[in-house]
């Protein structure tokens, strides 16, 4: 019974500004009856600021409204207070443990908060160790591995009733590019594709998993014109029927530069529609004007045929039907503390020692800690520069690209052991040039984020890995370092 446009609505997202009720969501909510916003940490101050937002969303919606987010847990988190801390992927994935309970206490506590959708688990196999984007987000470079991973995750949420979106189909591991910034383009067969990339996301299917989120990426040899979120033969054919996936589509954004930089407002609505999603979403600059430009021209391709009703009404029913299940909320109290702790500590990963471990606390020991930026634009902001030496009782050097190289080769001598942290290393960056110049024997080469960091600095005699860089992952790493007591596995090949 609802009218085109109301239809219409029900198939876009916007991202938005503001950490209330305001003239923007006001305008998208009550004028355009839009069926889904997204948030960012920029919307989010605390538990009772957001509950009350996402309660004010839903009371001025003449219809439910899908309050979505990306908490991957890690360093994808949107609201980093006041409720159970999720590890990443890859950090969860180094415990060896079942990770399906945390996913639900998070969940839970994202339900409470009047969340519905959570833009998560990460299904992509990270099997190439120069990816920019996925790295320590995805579990494992082990297809088999990353599957048994996304279905504890997803079921967690799914028991939450929070609606997972499983992502990036049909896999956004093999690539060298971030589709923030261009198009990633892999040229896999597709029977390569189904041995490696596919294989968790058809797991997930097989396991009933009711949501997809579809990567920005050319997979040439499927479909050499347009990437996955604009192509009908990877999301309809590919997806849909071969696969058999009868649950919620969305796109990852729409702004993201590989589809925003090459594509016009109606080809990214006309293809994206016509390919099949259900949901278009759009974040970027989470502009009124823009995000009104969308909406218009939504609806005038629907009036001109070129988007057909038969087309709309099937995702519209697939979006009403999952609202009657996912958007009430039944408050749930849940608070297991002990359980997110267990967890870090079982994630910390100690790869090779040279007798350095542990450290004593009468040793002269210095902290050379990086400045923390952003791996990528999904990342939230590092925890307001928390650093290790915050929780250990040693001297500390912050390092950047200016660090005074002479300052630390002067300095070394006088400390009988090094921690050198490192953060996504690139080949030759300045992390690479402070490791040469310090005595690689007595130094703990600490990866605080990418494992393959162990891959740009040479020497390396003592390597830990903690996949995340935040306050809990840092405490953990902290006590680690004095008991000497690791139990994390690499869940990827390195050496």
């Amino acid at each position: 019974k609802l009218s085109v446009e109301e239809k219409i609505g029900q198939m876009l997202c916007f991202a938005f500004h503001g950490t209330e009720y305001n003239s923007q969501l006001k305008t998208l909510v009550e004028d355009y009856h839009i069926g889904s916003v997204i948030h960012f940490a920029r919307n989010t101050t605390s538990c009772k600021q957001v509950e009350n937002l996402n309660a004010d969303i839903q009371k001025h919606a003449k219809y439910p409204m899908f309050i979505t987010l990306d908490h991957e847990g890690g360093m994808v988190r949107r609201v980093t207070d006041g409720i159970h801390y999720l590890p990443g992927a890859m950090a969860l994935a180094a415990t060896g443990r079942d990770i399906s309970e945390i996913n639900y206490l998070t969940n839970v506590d994202l339900k409470n908060l009047g969340f519905n959708i959570n833009h998560a688990p990460v299904a992509d196999v990270n099997n190439n160790p120069l990816n920019p984007v996925i790295n320590s987000r995805s579990y494992s470079g082990d297809p088999k591995l990353v599957s048994r991973q996304v279905i504890m995750a997803f079921k967690g949420m799914q028991r939450a009733l929070i609606l997972p979106t499983i992502k990036h189909f049909p896999g956004h591991g093999d690539t060298n590019v971030d589709s923030h910034l261009g198009l990633p383009i892999v040229n896999k067969t597709i029977r390569e594709l189904n041995n490696m990339e596919i294989l968790p996301f058809k797991a997930a299917i097989d396991n009933g998993v009711e949501g997809m989120m579809i990567s920005h990426i050319l997979y040439s040899q499927i479909d050499a014109d347009f990437p996955a979120s604009l192509s009908y033969k990877i999301i309809t054919e590919l997806l849909k029927k071969t696969l058999g996936f009868k649950g919620l589509i969305v796109t990852d954004s729409l702004t993201m530069a590989a589809i925003w930089r090459k594509y016009s407002i109606e080809e990214i609505v006309l293809n994206g529609v016509n390919a099949g999603n259900d949901i278009l979403i759009f974040c970027g600059k989470a502009d009124l004007d823009e995000q009104t430009e969308i909406i218009n021209t939504f609806t005038r391709l629907v009036h001109d045929g070129k988007i057909s009703m038969k087309r709309v009404n099937e995702s519209v029913k697939k979006i009403i039907m999952l609202k009657e299940k996912y958007v009430p909320i039944n408050r749930i109290k849940v608070n297991n503390q002990d359980l997110e702790k267990e967890l870090v500590d079982a994630s910390i990963t100690k790869v090779m020692d040279n007798g350095l471990l542990p450290l004593h606390c009468n040793e002269k020991v210095l902290i050379l800690f990086p400045k923390i930026g952003l791996a990528s634009l999904v990342d939230n902001k590092s925890d307001k520069e928390v650093t290790l030496g915050m929780f250990m009782d040693f001297d500390e050097i912050i390092y950047d690209n200016d660090v005074n190289l002479k300052n630390i080769v002067q300095i070394q001598d006088k400390y009988d052991k090094i921690i050198l942290g490192t953060y996504n290393v690139k080949t030759d960056d300045y992390q690479v040039k402070v490791s040469k110049m310090i005595d690689m024997n007595k130094t703990i080469v600490i990866s605080l984020r990418s494992p393959y960091d162990l891959n740009f600095i040479g020497g390396i005699k003592s390597y830990i890995c903690t996949f995340d860089v935040t306050k809990a992952s840092l405490m953990a790493l902290s006590q680690k370092l004095i008991s000497g007591s690791f139990s994390g596995k690499l869940p990827i090949q390195l050496i």
